[in-house]
């Protein structure tokens, strides 16, 4: 099977999933379709600072209900996101209610008059009442940590690949991890999935899975390349080195994937974090075999056409 003689193809789906997850970040329901300001995903108070609240309750509620409570609290600059319910079963097995209301940073007093609606309209609680406070300026510099750690990993992980194999190969592995990282970001922004400091984590762990499986390939295509015959091309090479590990790498996404998938379904509390390795795993199988490899063989096509034509004019 020759995978690489569709490479143009497989890179089309590359750079239409690229355009649309970024699209995603500007223009879908969560900021009205594009109409308010500034990107679309669901940054969580870890980025934009506020009081997060996890108040318990005794039976289903509805957000509406909420809202109608929130909407009498009498504060100055008091604003808060859509409340979410939530269902879960604890540690025995109990099916338990919760709401989770977002909402401006508060003070200690403001928190105690938000908390006290919630009693009175849904009835005082014996459980523990969670809240997570962040002010925006750590939110603010925490943003700018996570997209430095983000990029000092890239750039570690190019130089590394640059040294081990070649530059072209470096910025072929960039190329694929700068694909896997904006498709989570598209997906959380098209599913309104909460974005926070978790997420960060998620990222980094699909960013090292994604290149260890795209090192495989290129150790392979190293390999064979040692042996290699006159008449071979480089687009023969690569596509023989992507068959002998494709089982490998298909079979260990999936049974990765499976096996994050059963912790998406039973454990509610990882969700998140869950979601994010769903789609960074899928995203990086498909960018280790599919786009690594034949951006490099279309740049060593191009360096050897160049060689070619250079040759000629002498």
């Amino acid at each position: 099977m020759n995978i690489l003689k569709y490479r143009w193809f497989f890179i089309g789906i590359f750079i239409i999933t690229m355009v649309l997850s970024v699209t995603f970040l500007f223009v879908n329901p969560y900021n009205n379709w594009g109409t308010k300001p500034g990107p679309s995903i669901n940054l969580g108070i870890d980025f934009t600072g506020g009081t997060k609240i996890y108040f318990p309750v005794s039976r289903p509620v509805s957000s509406d209900e909420v809202a109608v409570v929130l909407d009498k609290i009498d504060l100055p600059n008091f604003k808060y996101n859509p409340p979410q319910p939530n269902e879960f079963y604890d540690s025995k097995g109990e099916r338990k209610y919760q709401v989770i209301v977002y909402t401006s940073f508060l003070n200690d007093t403001e928190q105690d008059i938000v908390v006290k609606a919630l009693e009175d309209a849904f009835g005082k609680t014996s459980e523990h009442i969670d809240i997570t406070r962040v002010d925006p300026l750590i939110g603010q510099e925490l943003v700018r940590n996570a997209v430095t750690a983000v990029a000092i990993a890239s750039l570690l992980m190019l130089i590394y690949i640059w040294f081990r194999f070649e530059l072209a190969s470096g910025i072929a592995s960039i190329i694929a991890l700068i694909h896997d990282s904006v498709v989570v970001l598209g997906m959380f922004a098209l599913f309104g999935q909460e974005f926070n400091a978790t997420i960060i984590g998620a990222l980094l762990t699909i960013v090292g899975y994604s290149i260890n499986d795209t090192i495989v390939v290129f150790d392979r295509i190293r390999e064979n390349q040692q042996f290699k015959s006159k008449d071979i091309s480089f687009s023969e090479l690569a596509n023989d080195s992507i068959l002998q590990t494709f089982r490998r790498s298909l079979n260990t996404g999936l049974t990765t994937i499976l096996a994050v998938c059963v912790l998406f379904l039973m454990v509610p509390s990882v969700q998140e974090f869950c979601f994010a390795l769903i789609v960074g795993l899928v995203a990086g199988t498909y960018s280790s075999i599919f786009v690594a490899s034949p951006i490099w063989t279309v740049f060593k096509e191009w360096q050897e056409s160049k060689r070619k034509q250079q040759a000629v004019s002498r």
